[in-house]
């Protein structure tokens, strides 16, 4: 069982990736277990076929995914920087998990590779307060268009001033704060449709 695990090697590849990309990246450290829990905590296991992971850093809530999903599930981890890209593929050897590396806007071609025309659910760990503002809009419109109908974007931010911009792209959109995280963080969990159906409370 894939577990996530902050180690010190890990962190160093982290903080390195964040120093050379700062804007990219976002922050300087990795997800906790309390953020990682809390990121997938929305995801209905049972029944996600296709899980996309956009900025996949270190893996650690790439293993959590790994750690529920069901065996017919397929994750697909885009992760941008080279360092992090091989420490994962060296970390992590599942069958159901494909480990790119390439640009968050480019996933939609490996869904269809892979044989899905949509995601069910898309965790994105991309610095969207600090992307380019037509970069974030490309992405968040592709989410839109290649996730099923009763799917979930959930979005990971250390601000909650992107809650407005979200819900021009989503009608419905849930905050958690994970406080247990350094820094704290927020998980912004966006539906397609107006209400929340199987959610997080």
């Amino acid at each position: 069982m894939q577990k996530p695990v902050v180690t010190f090697s890990s962190q160093i590849d982290f903080f390195k990736a964040w120093l050379k990309h700062p804007l990219r990246v976002g922050t300087f450290t990795q997800s906790s277990r309390f953020l990682a829990e809390s990121l997938v905590k929305p995801i209905n296991f049972h029944k996600a076929k296709c899980i996309v992971e956009l900025g996949s850093g270190t893996g650690n809530v790439t293993k959590k995914i790994i750690e529920k999903m069901a065996p017919d599930c397929l994750l697909f981890c885009l992760e941008i920087d080279t360092r992090l890209v091989n420490r994962m593929k060296r970390q992590i050897i599942d069958e159901r998990v494909r480990i790119i590396e390439d640009s968050a806007e480019n996933f939609p071609s490996y869904l269809n590779e892979g044989g899905f025309k949509k995601a069910d659910y898309i965790l994105s760990g991309l610095p969207i307060t600090s992307l380019p503002k037509q970069l974030t809009r490309k992405i968040l419109n592709l989410s839109i268009e290649n996730l099923n109908e009763n799917g979930c974007f959930i979005q990971l931010q250390y601000s909650p001033v992107r809650k407005k911009e979200l819900k021009k792209f989503f009608p419905a959109v849930k905050v958690n704060f994970v406080p247990l995280n350094i820094p704290p963080a927020f998980v912004f969990v966006c539906k397609r449709t107006s209400k929340f159906i199987n959610a997080v409370d």
